[in-house]
């Protein structure tokens, strides 16, 4: 009896002293593990019998045994972040990318001061963006996108001076964008498409004079576009399709860098501006349906790189420069539903890059270019409701 009393005394000091010899860290882990269920392709990995989880799948350790990296990207991870994450005090990298993820982001995620990188993209988190986020001082890169999150975007968030790349696309946010956007002197990129956003984007936004792409599309966002834009020297992506601004555009760039300006679906007044013509890495111009009045800039048509010309459904008037069938590279010319007029020009379709040519809805005149025949990469032409005059085999 006393043998055996001493094999199990013996036997569970053993099972004591293992536990004991595992690292707060690996603690932390394996409390996680049992609310953010792990395949068993990794959790059989997770041995609570190891002093450290340093050489655990997905962990990554300093030369102290601290964990600074949980990266489980496409792990095939289900159930829920719980806050014991906030016990993981040196944690600089953590990424749980395309799981299956679920529940709230824990508040306590903000007691990780060491942060430096989040991603929690393309999961299935729901409920609002925690506000302790906020003490991330030294968080630069963040990503939610593709989730299910709601509420408002905390202020405290859009404080942080070393943000360089902020993706919050793809969720339910609603409210507006907080004017404390132009304390992120360093952001380069912020993606806020596909939400419920509203009100105006701030004037602060000038402040962030690193950027470099900014997409808006599919909010409700209304108002002037801030004047202060003009500040972003570097601006390369200005996507702002589907809200409801209104006013010209009242912001130009002197020595343009833009690639992508796209403002289609909105109220945008006024003419197509002139600076837009000094643009020559432009690729894709986008001003559908709003109520542009004027004329088509000859030097729009000269943008040597430009593949995407969108000015339908506007109050255009006066003809299409003949400069546009210089263009090489265009691929889609929409100018349907303006009020333009003369001929089309002759070299319109000169070139083999264009795919469709949608002038329908104008007052044009004059005969069809015989060119347009000759257009081999050519897939659509409409040219309905003008008073066009040849072949009726093209209207």
């Amino acid at each position: 009896m006393g043998l055996v009393f001493c094999c199990w005394l013996f036997l569970l000091l053993t099972l004591v002293s293992s536990a004991w010899s595992l690292s707060s860290d690996g603690l932390t882990l394996l409390a996680l593990s049992k609310n953010l269920t792990l395949p068993s392709s990794i959790g059989s990995d997770w041995n609570a019998s190891d002093s450290t989880p340093c050489k655990w799948n997905g962990v990554r350790c300093n030369s102290r045994d601290r964990v600074i990296s949980l990266n489980l990207s496409s792990s095939g991870i289900s159930g829920s972040l719980g806050p014991q994450i906030g016990h993981l005090k040196y944690l600089r990298t953590l990424v749980l990318t395309k799981n299956k993820v679920s529940g709230s982001i824990p508040p306590e995620l903000g007691n990780c001061s060491m942060l430096d990188h989040l991603d929690l993209t393309d999961n299935f988190l729901s409920g609002e963006i925690p506000a302790s986020l906020g003490n991330l001082k030294e968080l630069s890169y963040i990503s939610l996108g593709f989730n299910s999150l709601s509420g408002t975007i905390p202020e405290e968030l859009f404080k942080n001076q070393l943000l360089v790349e902020v993706y919050l696309h793809y969720n339910n946010l609603s409210g507006s964008i907080p004017s404390t956007i132009g304390e992120m002197t360093s952001l380069r990129f912020l993606w806020l498409h596909e939400n419920m956003l509203s009100g105006v984007l701030p004037d602060s936004v000038g402040n962030c004079t690193n950027l470099e792409e900014v997409y808006l599309l599919d909010n409700q966002l209304s108002g002037a576009l801030p004047k202060t834009l003009g500040e972003i020297k570097g601006l390369k992506i200005f996507d702002a399709t589907n809200n409801s601004f209104t006013g010209e555009i009242p912001f130009s760039f002197q020595n343009c860098k833009l690639e992508i300006f796209i403002l289609s679906f909105n109220l945008i007044s006024g003419e197509i501006p002139s600076w837009l013509g000094s643009c020559s890495g432009l690729e894709q111009l986008g001003f559908v349906e709003n109520s542009l009045s004027g004329h088509i800039r000859a030097s729009v048509g000269l943008l040597k790189n430009l593949t995407y010309l969108l000015l339908s459904h506007n109050s255009l008037s006066g003809p299409i420069p003949p400069e546009v069938g210089v263009n090489s590279r265009l691929k889609w010319i929409y100018l349907d539903n303006n009020d333009l007029v003369g001929e089309i020009p002759p070299n319109i379709c000169s070139r083999q890059a264009l795919r469709i040519l949608d002038l329908a809805y104008n007052r044009l005149n004059g005969s069809i270019p015989s060119g347009i025949c000759n257009c081999p990469s050519l897939e659509r032409l409409i040219l309905r409701e003008n008073n066009l005059s040849g072949s009726n085999g093209f209207q």
